[in-house]
């Protein structure tokens, strides 16, 4: 079984909801942008789960995603994992609870101290080192004016807002306003942009979820061809590649055509108005 379908498999379990597939194909690092964000469809409480599987592969140092929260109430759930970080949570998964039952039971006071040292270590590890090691991932919001800001951020300072929102985001303790989010997945400032992640981004609100939604993401073709595209040294449109630039000079050239053709008929009605006063 590949990476890409054994996070699939692991981040999907045994769910008995409805399941719907779809296959969305990466941007071009130079086209990575929020307008060309993959739409990963609304994210409901208690009714969908929204999954994405992809890869950070060569030529691509990040991916973006849109979700939509549509229900006014509910806290929101977000959690990311790669296959450097499945050993550490998933095997043990099914037993946990119930080991951490008979400690409780049989050895309170172990148990509190136990807990109390786990408390420190966990506030003390990078907010993805167990489940995405080497990753980090940045939320934003739009706001009314349709500006994106950002809202949580795991490579944020400890004390930062931002820091605190995605902790919240990690645990599905997050109250989220109705409204359009974006999602940045990254490798982190210590992991080599050469190294290669396979990855499963996760999104839901509510304590259930009746229909599965899984984006399988496709290589752009940068990374298909192993070729970066790069903005031409003449170009003046900053995030675009050349045919994105080209066909927006296009409309601009065709914009100054209309304003000089309405000009010159506004200059000949003046005219003729001019000569039949006379």
């Amino acid at each position: 079984m590949s990476g890409i379908d054994s996070l699939k498999s692991s981040a999907l379990g045994e769910s008995t909801a409805k399941s719907w597939e779809k296959r969305i194909t990466d941007m071009n690092d130079i086209d990575e942008t929020f307008a060309n964000a993959r739409d990963l469809g609304q994210t409901r409480l208690n009714y969908s789960r929204i999954t994405a599987v992809g890869e950070l592969a060569n030529n691509d140092t990040v991916d973006t995603y849109k979700t939509t929260v549509v229900s006014q109430r509910g806290k929101l759930a977000l959690s990311l994992r790669n296959t450097k970080g499945d050993d550490k949570v998933l095997d043990l998964s099914k037993y946990e609870a119930e080991i951490e039952k008979l400690k409780k039971q049989f050895d309170p006071e172990g148990y509190a101290k136990e807990q109390e040292e786990k408390a420190k270590a966990e506030a003390e590890k990078a907010l993805l080192e167990t489940t995405a090691p080497g990753m980090r991932i940045e939320i934003y919001f739009t706001d009314k004016f349709g500006r994106q800001k950002l809202v949580a951020d795991s490579a944020a300072e400890k004390d930062s807002k931002e820091y605190e929102n995605m902790s919240a985001i990690l645990k599905g303790e997050y109250s989220a306003a109705m409204g359009d989010y974006y999602i940045k997945v990254s490798r982190d400032e210590e992991t080599p942009e050469s190294e290669e992640i396979s990855y499963a981004l996760q999104i839901s609100m509510g304590s259930g979820f009746k229909h599965d939604y899984v984006a399988i993401e496709n290589r752009s073709e940068d990374t298909k061809n192993k070729t970066t595209s790069r903005i031409s040294l003449t170009s003046t449109e900053g995030g675009l590649s050349g045919v994105n630039a080209l066909q927006i000079q296009a409309t601009r050239y065709q914009a100054t055509a209309q304003m000089l053709q309405v000009g010159y008929l506004n200059m000949a009605d003046i005219y003729n108005h001019y000569n039949n006063k006379f």
